[in-house]
């Protein structure tokens, strides 16, 4: 028996479905009305009419000049190969036989240019194109002449593939001021979740000035309008925005001056290694001690930053980060960090004469070797002096037991000052970095690349053994067994078995050789430059400056850019007169480093303190601090136009090698053996005149 209720429940989802079905009707009829009608937002788009879409056309980026207006940084114009999709689709065989051809010319694969030019999608992986279908996607940049009159001659073979000229960043001077001069590189992912207002055709700086000026550099992109049907091809040009090339960056640097700085740092390297050093790297700071401007930073070994532009190859990239290479894109000058020797003796002095450990009436002993915390220091070679002598002269010779010894006592008196549950005044720690030591220079570059330096006390000791103490300890049960040479795994056990147990002490040994620039003193040479710009400038010291100004395409300054006074080092100007003189290469042979100098025209003009640095596992790094021409001022202050730091790494003593490499450099200066290489042996002062730019409508 059939029950009577099946129909009724059949009747019943018949009608739930009809409602179901006009409530879809009237959803999407609703929405019809309102998106045809009512939307203020409602498309235009309907069969046969015409949109509008665009191509972003690259700003060339604004030029680098030096000091006198002379290009670090220009344009050159290139040939960029591109490919129409569009027009490639519309072939018989979609365009497979011409990306055959370009493959043939261009060395790489069918696949790879059809993967190339396939707009990215969910579906379709990197590598693809990411910017608009409609875009003419550009496969080769700065395209070799063989591949341009191949393709410029027979454009029937290659339907849909065009030449574009283009702007590139171009290096006039190779290698000269890379490292301070910077590379570009192409816009990415990571760049454009940074700054939205980037698109893929945009070229950014990377490192150096390049990246520290960037937006100025940029310039402002055009737009190229063209009209695409319904299905998204274009059909036809619209109007153009042309771009705008950026503003031109002008720097303190003096071309002259780096390229000398360069020139000698290369023949020293080279010089060094003749007799025997391994001289594996150096590097030259020049700088206006006066207004904190760097004329010069050279670094050894350098690269070309030509070789990123449009995309560093794959074969470049692995030679410049090969470890045979010793790491060419590392700044020396600004982001390496040395032990600086006896250049240290500036901030020793300044603090020992200030803090009334030694006085500069007084005379005071310079034995052999000293005794501290039962190891014996010695001088170099072990020199000695049968009698005291003065603070003079102590730099001139640049005796060490004569600064040990207070040093020590500094020391002694702060662990009393603990013991009676006062803290220690650590003279040396804070006049070392009243003079920049510890802290970034605040150059205008990107923070991580400008080292810091640093020095040790008592509480960076303890935090650091707190840190490390379980790497310590391990390390001292089971030695360096990767470590080849006996000698130094033997050195290593027993630093990491003392580290272990007593790592977090700070001894009177350590504040002796902090105070000879050893231990864990580091400097970089940029800051060794600012820190002997104070000792001539009435103890300024500065946050220094490449930049100088920016000017824009109508040749207009539109900010100068002007280094910061960031302190005044707690040394009175009698000091600071006291320290330079008794380092003045007058003197001749009582001052360390003037032999080079001896029969030089300009000896007397200039002066400088050496430095010999030891490192473990390596030879001798060769420092010299120079300054000059020297004059004194209305007060009686000395005052000097340079400061010139140099350093060679594994080279000898200062005098050796960073000596004669910094003479060559006043040589020119002083225009001895043909003309100044700048005028009058004097920085520039005023800002050079910049042309305006000349725009090129398309």
């Amino acid at each position: 028996m059939v029950s009577r209720r099946r129909p009724e429940r059949a009747k019943r989802r018949l009608a739930v479905i009809a409602v179901l079905i006009v409530s879809m009707v009237a959803t999407l009829a609703g929405r019809l009305y309102y998106v045809q009608l009512l939307d203020p937002n409602k498309p235009v788009q309907t069969a046969g009419r015409l949109h509008d879409g665009t191509i972003v056309v690259p700003a060339p980026r604004g030029q680098i000049v030096d000091s006198r207006g002379r290009p670090l940084v220009d344009n050159t114009s290139a040939q960029v190969l591109t490919v129409n999709r569009e027009t490639l689709q519309g072939l018989p065989d979609h365009g497979t036989s011409v990306l055959s051809r370009l493959a043939a010319l261009l060395g790489t694969t069918t696949a790879a240019l059809a993967k190339e030019i396939t707009p990215c999608s969910p579906t379709v992986p990197a590598p693809c194109w990411t910017g608009e279908p409609y875009q003419p996607v550009p496969i080769a940049s700065n395209a070799s002449t063989a591949v341009t009159l191949a393709v410029s001659e027979h454009r029937e073979r290659y339907p849909g593939v065009a030449l574009q000229t283009v702007t590139l960043p171009r290096y006039p001077g190779g290698t000269l001021a890379a490292h301070v001069l910077g590379y570009t590189g192409a816009v990415n992912a990571d760049d454009k979740k940074k700054n939205a207002a980037l698109t893929d055709s945009d070229t950014i700086g990377r490192t150096g000035l390049e990246a520290q000026y960037d937006a100025a550099l940029r310039g402002i992109d055009g737009q190229q309008v063209v009209r695409l049907n319904p299905q998204g091809s274009a059909v036809s040009a619209g109007a153009d925005v042309p771009a705008q090339q950026g503003d031109t960056l002008v720097t303190s640097i003096d071309a002259n001056v780096q390229r000398l700085a360069e020139q000698s740092l290369a023949k020293q390297i080279a010089d060094s290694r003749a007799k025997g050093k391994p001289a594996t790297s150096g590097s030259v700071v020049v700088m206006d001690p006066n207004t904190g401007r760097v004329i010069a930073a050279a670094s050894y070994p350098s690269y070309d930053p030509q070789l990123f532009v449009g995309g560093i190859s794959s074969s470049n990239y692995a030679a410049l980060t090969s470890p045979t290479a010793n790491d060419p894109l590392l700044s020396r000058a600004i982001a390496g960090q040395y032990a600086p020797g006896s250049t240290f003796k500036l901030i020793t002095s300044s603090s020992a004469v200030m803090h009334q450990e030694i006085s500069l009436s007084g005379t005071y002993a310079c034995p052999g070797s000293l005794a501290i915390d039962g190891r014996v220091k010695t001088n170099f070679e072990s020199e000695s002096f049968g009698y005291p002598i003065s603070l003079q002269d102590a730099l001139g010779y640049s005796c060490d037991t004569f600064f040990y010894a207070p040093a020590a006592n500094e020391f002694y008196a702060d662990q009393s000052r603990i013991t009676a549950g006062q803290k220690p005044n650590e003279y040396l720690q804070k006049m070392a970095s009243a003079y920049g030591v510890g802290l970034a220079p605040g150059l205008d570059v990107p923070a991580a690349e400008q080292a810091a330096g640093g020095y040790a006390d008592r509480d960076t000791r303890l935090a650091r053994w707190k840190a490390n103490r379980a790497q310590y300890c391990a390390d001292a049960k089971h030695g360096f067994p990767q470590v080849a040479d006996r000698a130094q795994r033997s050195y290593l056990t027993q630093l990491a078995s003392e580290n272990c147990t007593d790592g977090w002490r700070y001894r009177a040994g350590d504040n002796a050789d902090m105070s000879i620039g050893q231990g864990e003193t580091t400097v970089s040479p940029l800051q060794l430059a600012v820190a002997y710009s104070a000792l001539v400038n009435g103890g300024r010291i500065w946050e220094p400056r490449l930049g100088w100004a920016i000017v824009n395409g109508a040749g207009k300054v539109v900010s100068t850019i002007n280094p910061k006074l960031r302190n005044r080092v707690p040394v009175s100007q009698s000091v600071l007169n006291y320290i330079a003189d008794s380092l003045s290469f007058s003197r001749g042979w009582a001052v360390s480093g003037a032999f080079a100098y001896l029969n030089s025209p300009y000896r007397n003009q200039i002066g400088g303190k050496t430095g010999t640095a030891e490192v473990f596992g390596h030879q001798d790094t060769s420092w010299l601090a120079t300054w000059g021409p020297v004059s004194k001022d209305a007060h009686g202050a000395t005052r000097a136009r340079f400061v010139i730091v140099g350093m060679v790494e594994q080279a000898g003593t200062g005098a050796t090698a960073a000596g004669p490499m910094l003479k060559r450099i006043w040589d020119g200066l002083f225009g001895v053996g043909g003309p100044a290489v700048v005028p009058g042996t004097r920085p520039a002062t005023v800002l050079p005149k910049i042309a305006p730019q000349v725009q090129v409508s398309r």
